[in-house]
């Protein structure tokens, strides 16, 4: 019993279905239409090459081309990398190191969380520091910015 003995599939109809998984793409979220949507170019252009394929081995390259191409996109377009580096990602908090503010509470145990410039921030001192002392960020360690005391007659 031969399933596909009567149904025959045209290059164009597999350039049709690449359209329409490249409108699906468009509509929902994620990138697996368009492998899809490649594997589909693919066979329609095989079957353009050699018109009498059987339906069969063109659905067998169907799969073999959608496996292919997911492998391949995902080794060069992998979901959620940016071109961003770390160094451009930390460089808005890198750039508060050397700047000086005053605490807002007393710190315990050398730590405090307060606001610097406009973001929340934990700040750590090797010492205990008085509120309503000046201090600078001399350093960033994760989310935490590193103070050390400023003294009265060191420049700001």
């Amino acid at each position: 019993m031969d399933l596909f003995a009567d149904l025959s599939i045209e290059f164009w109809h597999w350039w049709i279905l690449a359209c329409l998984m490249l409108v699906l793409e468009m509509v929902l979220p994620g990138i697996i239409f368009l492998w899809l949507s490649v594997a589909a170019a693919a066979v329609g252009f095989v079957v353009l090459l050699v018109p009498d394929i059987s339906v069969e081995l063109q659905l067998i390259a169907f799969g073999v081309f959608s496996v292919l191409s997911f492998v391949i996109g995902r080794r060069f377009f992998r979901p959620g990398i940016s071109g961003a580096n770390e160094q451009d990602v930390s460089s808005a908090s890198s750039s508060l190191v050397g700047k000086t503010t005053v605490l807002t509470e007393k710190t315990t145990n050398g730590r405090v969380r307060q606001s610097v410039y406009g973001s929340s921030w934990i700040l750590k001192s090797e010492e205990d520091l008085a509120k309503g002392q000046k201090v600078r960020v001399c350093g960033i360690e994760g989310s935490t910015l590193l103070i050390e005391a400023v003294k009265a007659d060191a420049p700001s």
